[in-house]
Formats: C-alpha cells, sequence, structure tokens
C-alpha cells in the first residue's frame, strides 16, 4: 500500500513532496522537514511523542541523531519549519520550540536525559581536538560506539562556540552544561586548557596510545573588509573575538556610538552585547535588505 500523502492536485504541497533515492531504492517520503533537518531527525515522530506529554521518550529518540536538542531548541536556524506541511493549512509547526520544551520538561522537570549502553566495547583510544559542537558530537557518537574518548580543548571550559560566540542572554550557560554533563557521564573525558599543536602533538597523542583523532577546531576567524585601515585601529574589532572576551568576563563597554558591519547572528549578537554593555548609539551597517539579513 502507497504511504503518499493525500495533497490537493496541483497544490504547493503536491510540488514539495518528495521522491527520494537511497542504496539504489527509491523511497517516498511524506516528512520534508526530517529531509531539510541537517541532523535528519525523524521531526514527526518527535513532535508525537510530545504531544502524548512522552518527553523522555522524545528526547531520546532525538538524541539518536543529535546530542543536542536543549541547545538546538533554542538556538537552532530550524530549516525544517520551512518545509513543515502544516504550512499548507495555516501555518507551521513551532519545531524547533517544541524540541527545547521536550529537552527543558527531561532536564528541568524530570530525572535528566538517559545515559545510553555502548553497542559494543573496544580498546582503542581516540582523540578528539576541540570540544565545540563538533568535537562534542563526535565524542558522543564515538562513546555510544564503544570507545575510549578523550577531548582536548584550549580554553578554561568546554563547550566552543557555544559559550564563547553566543552571548548567554541567547543560549543560557547552563543549557550547554547540563547537555555537555550528559555526554561526559557516557565515559567522555574532557581535558581543558591543554591545546594540542606547540605543547603536545599528534606525534605525542599516538605515543600515548590514541589510534584515531578527530580535529574541530572551530571557525574562530571572522571575515575582514580588506579596506584601509582596517588592522590600524585598536577600535576595529572582530565580532567573534568581541564576543569570546565578553563570555569570559571581560565586559567593557567598546565605545559610546559603536557601527557593526555585517548582518549575521554574530553581527545581531554583537550589537545586542553592546547595548548591554553601556553603548547608547549602536548601528548595524548591511550591504543588503534586511529581509535578507541571514541573521535568524
Amino acid at each position: 500500500m502507497s504511504t503518499r500523502p493525500m495533497f490537493p492536485p496541483g497544490s504547493a504541497a503536491e510540488k514539495d513532496y518528495i521522491v527520494y533515492d537511497v542504496d539504489g531504492l527509491k523511497r517516498e517520503s511524506s516528512a520534508p522537514c526530517q529531509l531539510n533537518c541537517p541532523a535528519g531527525i525523524d521531526v514527526p515522530s518527535y513532535i508525537g511523542l510530545i504531544g502524548q506529554g512522552k518527553y523522555d521518550e522524545a528526547i531520546e529518540l532525538i538524541r539518536r541523531d543529535n546530542p543536542f536538542p536543549w541547545v538546538c531548541g533554542l538556538v537552532c536556524p530550524n530549516p525544517c519549519e520551512s518545509w513543515c506541511q502544516r504550512r499548507y493549512l495555516d501555518k507551521a509547526l513551532c519545531i524547533k520550540d517544541l524540541k527545547g520544551l521536550a529537552a527543558k520538561m527531561v532536564m528541568e522537570k524530570g530525572r535528566g536525559y538517559r545515559i545510553p549502553e555502548p553497542a559494543n566495547s573496544y580498546k582503542e583510544k581516540v582523540a578528539i581536538v576541540g570540544s565545540g559542537p563538533a568535537g562534542l558530537t563526535a565524542a558522543y557518537f564515538l562513546a555510544l560506539e564503544g570507545y575510549s574518548v578523550t577531548v582536548f580543548e584550549s580554553m578554561p571550559e568546554p563547550g566552543g562556540l557555544m559559550i564563547a560566540g553566543i552571548p548567554e542572554f541567547r543560549l543560557p550557560r547552563h543549557v550547554v552544561w547540563r547537555e555537555i554533563e550528559s555526554i561526559k557521564a557516557m565515559g567522555v573525558e574532557i581535558v581543558p586548557n591543554t591545546p594540542v599543536g606547540a605543547g603536545l602533538t599528534l606525534d605525542q597523542l599516538r605515543k600515548d596510545g590514541y589510534k584515531a583523532f578527530f580535529l574541530g577546531i572551530g571557525a574562530w576567524q571572522g571575515y575582514k573588509l580588506d579596506i584601509e585601515g582596517e588592522n590600524d585601529y585598536p577600535q576595529v574589532l572582530s565580532a567573534l573575538k568581541f564576543l569570546k572576551d565578553v563570555s569570559f568576563g571581560l565586559k567593557i563597554k567598546p565605545a559610546d556610538k559603536v557601527a557593526i558591519v555585517g548582518g549575521g547572528n554574530a553581527a545581531v549578537d554583537a550589537a545586542r552585547t553592546c547595548v548591554r554593555l553601556g553603548s547608547q548609539s549602536v548601528s548595524i551597517v548591511y550591504r543588503r535588505t534586511r529581509s535578507e539579513m541571514p541573521a535568524h
């Protein structure tokens, strides 16, 4: 029997319907939201569980593909929602918010995330460089498979851009810490204040018995405009460096009047941070229109 959903003939939903090919087999999908989730999470199923009040089961389903449901429930750009079929009736479901709700209910009202048992038990050790979302996600799935994992982090605490690039007013630190603790509870060791490179090298880690490496060192360099004077004045700051400094306690007002070039998340986060630090005038300068700004 076909599982193809019934849409009005010629409707936009009919055109959105996707037939995709996996391993040579054609399979039909009635969930474009899942296909447009970067992690491929089974969105319809976990929304159904949330609707039944089964928050623990919903989170366990989400964490099959993503160890950070609470973080993503707050800051994910939610591409799934633009493909939600509900929009053909009235408007898309708030998929991101539902994910965040389920995570909050489990963490704050329930027993916390269930710690899954590893599928196997391997003797090989894996070293991960960087404890941002990429490194910690790799650690999570490796631990699920049964590997011994150590994460080396250059900063004083783990989290990468989740703590040093996204302001706390948008992503509270306790949310990041709680989800990191759930990864550590699986046996993952995190070693802070330990940069890999000049002092501790990959060769040294090989001698220490590590058999595989994952480099999740992040994207810490901001774009430059390549204009005259850009590198000559201390008042010209990188948004990423500014946000990192503030997140680690250097909460100094940059100026009374600030202009921010760019329209992405880092630009808007920097603007909101400047206002909170006491800047009297903050302007965002963007080359396109407001509707084209990539910030969400």
